[in-house]
């Protein structure tokens, strides 16, 4: 049994989020109100933290979730795994090389960076990214 509620957006990025993050990112969710998407995945969260983890199953986000949900995630950032998506991209080698070389260029100017709590998630993206064109 998984201690942590699994998070998917539409694009197949997952991350596992612990019950104590999910609490943080949905009061956050709640408290953008208006804001367009925001109380459906609140309301998503709510609902998976109020089930028993026994019967915990993947909190599913539409397109229209995903802008208040990046944005309430910023107080409990969570590293967003792109081991769902497992078409290959079927690159040419010259644009994997070139997307290679783009992708060390960017994490290492975001690791040269101080705010690393901000940064974290957007540099492992990045990173499993790389490690995707590498595998492939």
């Amino acid at each position: 049994m998984s201690e942590s509620l699994v998070f998917v957006l539409p694009d197949g990025r997952s991350a596992q989020i612990p019950p104590p993050c999910a609490r943080l990112i949905c009061d956050r969710l709640w408290d953008l109100g208006i804001t367009p998407g925001a109380v459906q995945a609140a309301a998503r969260i709510s609902e998976a933290l109020h089930t028993h983890p026994v019967y915990w199953r993947d909190v599913a986000f539409s397109e229209r979730e995903v802008p208040p949900l990046l944005e309430a995630s910023n107080v409990a950032p969570p590293v967003w795994d792109l081991a769902r998506t497992k078409p290959p991209l079927g690159l040419p080698d010259g644009v994997r090389a070139h997307l290679l070389d783009i992708c060390d260029g960017l994490i290492d100017a975001l690791n040269a960076r101080d705010d690393q709590t901000k940064l974290r998630a957007l540099s492992g993206d990045l990173e499993r990214l790389r490690g995707r064109l590498s595998a492939e």
